[in-house]
């Protein structure tokens, strides 16, 4: 699979929804979608019940009113479970019902009631442990209420004798508290899973900010060494133009050549007083010795270096080599450099490479290939490495590309085209 170098990063991240960017959105539709079965079945149950108006018109409020509660429940938690636990003490509270046979029943078992556990799980997963708790407490104080009420079934019109009183009881007291607590602790165990979460996603952009960071520092002290490079082979050929135009001035001083000379001399002191100025900028190693700037002179050594670091390395080359001008000839030798130590870094133990440079008449083409494991998406093709060698061959005309498949190896070609300044 071919892939050029330049080609822009990809970004990872997983995309909000609707639903997920609109909360109360989410919390509106789930409680039309609990209205629509529980809060109908609820509202038609008083309709036709025989019970006093009065006390039909009090459960139908708090039927409206515990579902209009869970349109709020994350944006209010706190309101939203006060409310719906008053309106469950109200149904709790209330005389038991006349359905249309004449049959009673309590107004906490209209189906409804559903909904007040939706609030013990919403307030137990967004709100913090202190008032977890409390919900908690009032939910059990809720559920306490309801279980005095229908403790004796005599009360609203079902008789039974004390054997089924006391599984009665007992399956009540059992069945509401478990339920509550239930509820409450998936509530919680849904918060942990929450902030649990949170911290992954957290860690994960600190990772995608580092690796940013570090891809820019190292970018930007490619750059910085690519500028000091240049600026020295730009200083040097400056330096070479004054000299000349000085020796052509005082060669004949009388001559009418002699004022351009002294023009040339002139301006070129001036670029190279402002090159080496900036050069001192960019430096952050000023007033240490530097060496001389590597080139293609300099690749057997570095061909000697990568085999002993354990790499079998074939080299060759075809064509009529040329003198490249300075800066091609540094850009052709850290192009190789910088391949090479990618097949020390990404082939894997004891890889074969070869390094072939063709010189042809335009241009000089250099290509790098290993045995290795193949392309890393995530590593080389957005290497820093990679980008600052593209970035040096694009000031000097040339370009970089990259050929790879999973276990198949890795190439990078390089072209480095002749200009009128190379020396033959």
């Amino acid at each position: 699979m071919n892939s050029i170098v330049d080609a822009g990063p990809t970004t990872d991240g997983r995309r909000d929804g609707l639903f997920r960017r609109n909360p109360a959105l989410t919390d509106l539709i789930v409680a039309a979608a609990y209205a629509i079965p529980l809060g109908l079945v609820s509202l038609r149950l008083l309709q036709l019940s025989d019970s006093p108006l009065v006390w039909r018109v009090l459960a139908g409020v708090a039927v409206v009113v515990l579902h209009a509660a869970t349109a709020l429940r994350r944006r209010w938690p706190r309101l939203a479970f006060g409310v719906g636990a008053g309106m469950a003490l109200v149904l709790a509270l209330l005389p038991p019902l006349q359905d249309a046979a004449g049959n009673a029943f309590p107004a906490f078992a209209l189906p409804s009631i559903l909904v007040f556990g939706v609030l013990v799980f919403t307030a137990a997963r967004v709100l913090g442990a202190r008032d977890s708790w409390v919900c908690l407490a009032v939910a059990l104080a809720v559920a306490a209420v309801v279980v005095v009420r229908l403790w004796n079934p005599q009360v609203w019109g079902r008789p039974s004798d004390e054997g089924e009183l006391i599984i009665w009881r007992a399956a009540l007291t059992l069945g509401i508290t478990a339920t509550i607590l239930c509820l409450w602790a998936l509530g919680r165990l849904a918060r942990v899973r929450d902030s649990y979460f949170a911290e992954l996603r957290e860690k994960a952009e600190r990772a995608d900010a580092d690796r940013a960071r570090e891809r820019a520092e190292a970018a930007r002290a490619e750059r910085d060494r690519i500028s000091r490079e240049l600026h020295d082979i730009v200083s040097h050929s400056l330096a070479v133009m004054v000299s000349q135009a000085e020796g052509g001035r005082l060669s004949d001083p009388t001559a009418p050549t002699a004022a351009t000379f002294a023009t040339i001399s002139r301006i070129g002191r001036e670029s190279l007083r402002d090159m080496r100025g900036l050069l001192g900028v960019l430096r952050s190693d000023v007033g240490t010795e530097r060496a001389p700037q590597p080139g293609l002179a300099d690749l057997p050594a570095l061909v000697d270096q990568v085999r002993a670091a354990g790499v079998e390395l074939v080299d060759e080359a075809s064509g009529d080599q040329r003198r490249l001008r300075p800066a091609a000839d540094l850009a052709a030798y850290r192009v190789v450099q910088e391949a090479l130590t990618n097949v020390l870094k990404h082939a894997g133990p004891a890889p074969e490479a070869g390094l072939s440079l063709d010189w042809h008449a335009d241009r000089l083409v250099i290509r790098v290939h290993d045995t290795g494991a193949g392309p890393d998406v995530d590593v080389d093709a957005d290497s820093a490495g990679l980008d600052g060698m593209r970035e040096r061959l694009q000031i000097i005309g040339g370009s970089l590309e990259t050929h790879g498949r999973a276990g198949e190896g890795f190439t990078l070609t390089a072209t480095i085209p002749y200009d009128d300044g190379s020396l033959p």
